[in-house]
This record gives C-alpha cells, sequence and structure tokens, in this order.
C-alpha cells in the first residue's frame, strides 16, 4: 500500500472571513468590504493563486535538485479569470477559473532548452497545477530566463 498524506486545516469563521489553522500556522482569507469582508486578507480565489506560485515553487526547488539544475531563484507573476456570473447563479457558466497565466522568471546560468525541461517537469507533478488543469482550467505558462 502507497504511504498517503493526510492535510488538516481547520477553519473559524466570523461572518464572511475564515481563520484558518495549519498545524502551528494561521492564515485568513476573507474578501473586500464591497463582499461583505473585512478585506482582513487574499480572497479564496486570490489564495489558490498564491497556493500554485508557492507549489510550483517547491516542485521546482525538488525537481531542481534531482536534474542537478542550478535554480538560483524563481518568481513568479501569475493571473486567473474567471467569469463571476457562474457564482452569481447562472448554471451555465462554470464558478471557477477559466483561465491562469503564469509568468515565471527563472535565475539560472542554465540554457533555455534547461529551462523548458524544469517547465515540464514541475507542470507534470505541482500537485495544485495538476489538480487545475483537471478542472478543465486552460492554462498558459511561460518561464523566463532572468
Amino acid at each position: 500500500m502507497a504511504n498517503k498524506m493526510t492535510l488538516l486545516v481547520n477553519a473559524k469563521t466570523e461572518g464572511i472571513t475564515v481563520t484558518n489553522k495549519a498545524g502551528k500556522h494561521e492564515f485568513i482569507i476573507d474578501e473586500g468590504k464591497q463582499m461583505g469582508g473585512q478585506d482582513l486578507g487574499p480572497n479564496p480565489l486570490q489564495s489558490v493563486l498564491g497556493a500554485l506560485a508557492a507549489c510550483e515553487n517547491v516542485t521546482a526547488r525538488v525537481v531542481a535538485r534531482e536534474m542537478n539544475f542550478d535554480l538560483q531563484d524563481l518568481s513568479f507573476k501569475i493571473k486567473g479569470q474567471f467569469d463571476p456570473r457562474g457564482f452569481m447563479g447562472d448554471p451555465s457558466v462554470r464558478p471557477y477559473f477559466e483561465t491562469i497565466t503564469v509568468e515565471a522568471t527563472v535565475t539560472t546560468g542554465e540554457t533555455e532548452e534547461r529551462i523548458k525541461e524544469l517547465q515540464e517537469k514541475v507542470e507534470s507533478r505541482c500537485p495544485v497545477y495538476t489538480m487545475l488543469k483537471a478542472a478543465n482550467v486552460q492554462l498558459e505558462d511561460q518561464w523566463n530566463k532572468a
């Protein structure tokens, strides 16, 4: 039987504001005041984009070590687009991201070909990336050398 990890988040709500506890860490996910939140943290969809950046970073660091890839630094600019009509109840529109654009900037002495190889391996192994891909989110990715 394969080893499986169980991850746990305990969440407490105060209106729209959610305070999450994951192990010894606490983080807030909220909405802006225009949505009835307190604007104490990113909204849920911004949190997904942040989770994608974090997950791709962790995956890239693991993969780079395996590839003996000179990964000095990595930064992301991630944009997501969705149609809010789905969230507002229109059943003909899905209520989550349609497209996510990932722009990664890689600081390295490696070639463009090796950067592409790193990108492909990260995109095939990153749990958040592959989950979004499985949800049929159109992912547009560009990894460039700094």
